[in-house]
C-alpha cells in the first residue's frame, strides 16, 4: 500500500507543468546563463562553474522538495487525507510517503544541473567529488522535505500558495544560494548560518574544496529536521483530532 501510494504521488508531481518549469527547466537555464556571466576564477577553492552548479541544482532541488509537501494543504480541504485514513494506510507510512516523494522528485534537478555542468559547462571534478557532491546534496535536502509538510499542515490552500514561494525565496536569497555568503555584508553572512539552505550548499560544495567536507553541517542540518519533524506530528494529531 505505501509504494503503491507512493507511486501515484510521484506520478502526480511530473505531471504538474508548473512543477517542471521550475524545477526541472529553470535550474538548468540560470545555470547556463550564470556561467556565461560569472564563470571564471575561484570562490573559496573551487571553480565558479562548479560552485554555481551546486548552487542552482540546490535552487532546484530545494524547490521540488519543498512544494511536493505543500500540496498536503490541498488534500486537507478537499478531505483526501481523511479518505486515505480509511484505507490500510497507516499515519506514519503517510508523512513517509510524503518525504520519500518529496526526495524522490528531487532527483532528475540534480541530476539536470550536474549535467549541464558537465557537457555544457565543462566542468572537470573527479569521480568521486562528483558523486559526493550529488549525493550529499540530495541528502541534505531531508529538512527541507519537511518544511514543505509542516507548510501544508499549517496553511490553507490559497495561503499555501503564498507562504510556499515566499519560504523559498528566503531561503534562497538569504542561504547563500543565489547570492555567495562570500559576497555578503558580515552580518548578512553571519545569519545565513542559521538557515539550512546555507549548509546546503555547504555540503554540495564541500567536497569540491581544498577543505574537504564540511562535517559541521551535519548535526544542524539534523537539528533543523528533528525540531521540523516534531512539528508535523503535533500539527498532524490536531488536524486529525479535528476530522
Amino acid at each position: 500500500m505505501t509504494t503503491r501510494y507512493l507511486m501515484l504521488e510521484a506520478r502526480r508531481a511530473y505531471r504538474n507543468k508548473r512543477f517542471l518549469i521550475f524545477t526541472l527547466a529553470m535550474p538548468v537555464v540560470l545555470f547556463l546563463v550564470y556561467v556565461q556571466m560569472y564563470g571564471k576564477g575561484h570562490i573559496n577553492g573551487v571553480d565558479v562553474r562548479a560552485y554555481l552548479m551546486v548552487s542552482m541544482a540546490a535552487f532546484g532541488s530545494m524547490s521540488a522538495a519543498m512544494s511536493a509537501g505543500s500540496r498536503i494543504a490541498l488534500e486537507r480541504q478537499s478531505g483526501w487525507n481523511r479518505q486515505l485514513r480509511l484505507t490500510p494506510l497507516k499515519p506514519l507510512s503517510y508523512l513517509v510517503a510524503k518525504a520519500a516523494v518529496a526526495m524522490l522528485v528531487a532527483v532528475p534537478s540534480v541530476v539536470l544541473v550536474y549535467g549541464a555542468g558537465g557537457l555544457a559547462a565543462h566542468v572537470r571534478l573527479a569521480p568521486q567529488e562528483w558523486a559526493m557532491s550529488a549525493l550529499g546534496l540530495w541528502l541534505a535536502l531531508i529538512p527541507f522535505a519537511v518544511i514543505g509538510i509542516v507548510i501544508g499542515y499549517v496553511a490553507s490552500p490559497d495561503s499555501a500558495q503564498a507562504i510556499y514561494p515566499a519560504t523559498f525565496m528566503v531561503l534562497s536569497l538569504f542561504g547563500g544560494i543565489f547570492i555567495p555568503v562570500e559576497a555578503m555584508p558580515r552580518l548578512m553572512a553571519n545569519l545565513a548560518q542559521l538557515l539550512p539552505s546555507y549548509w546546503l550548499g555547504i555540503i554540495g560544495r564541500s567536497p569540491l574544496g581544498l577543505s574537504g567536507f564540511e562535517w559541521q553541517a551535519v548535526p544542524v542540518l539534523l537539528a533543523w529536521t528533528a525540531v521540523l519533524t516534531l512539528i508535523v506530528v503535533r500539527r498532524y494529531r490536531v488536524d486529525t483530532a479535528r476530522a
